[in-house]
């Protein structure tokens, strides 16, 4: 993965910042015993599946803020979209008065 950290504060990222826990397989490492490997992972949906992008320590805050401006944006969008719903509604309206 690209250093994200030092990538420009206009990136947006659609998921979410999780821990994952893991056994490894070998027989005589810790995790056998119940101390499982833990790694952060960028967790999100795509073509209807879920997919995990391993994360390094350094990088989770970067991408913390970029899940944050996506959430933003998404929340300017939607109310500009029903601005424009509402825009759209009462021209209707007004061109249905007209042709009465």
């Amino acid at each position: 993965m690209t250093d994200v950290s030092k990538q420009n504060d206009s990136l947006l990222v659609r998921g979410s910042v999780v821990k994952v826990r893991r056994l490894c397989g070998k027989s005589t490492c810790r995790c056998a015993q119940g101390e499982l490997h833990e790694t952060w992972a960028l967790s999100f949906s795509h073509q209807g599946r879920t997919r995990m992008i391993p994360l390094r320590d350094e990088d989770v805050r970067s991408v913390r803020q970029a899940i944050a401006r996506y959430q933003k944006a998404l929340t300017l969008l939607q109310s500009e979209a029903l601005r424009g719903i509402k825009q759209l509604h009462s021209t209707v309206k007004a061109a249905k008065r007209r042709a009465r």
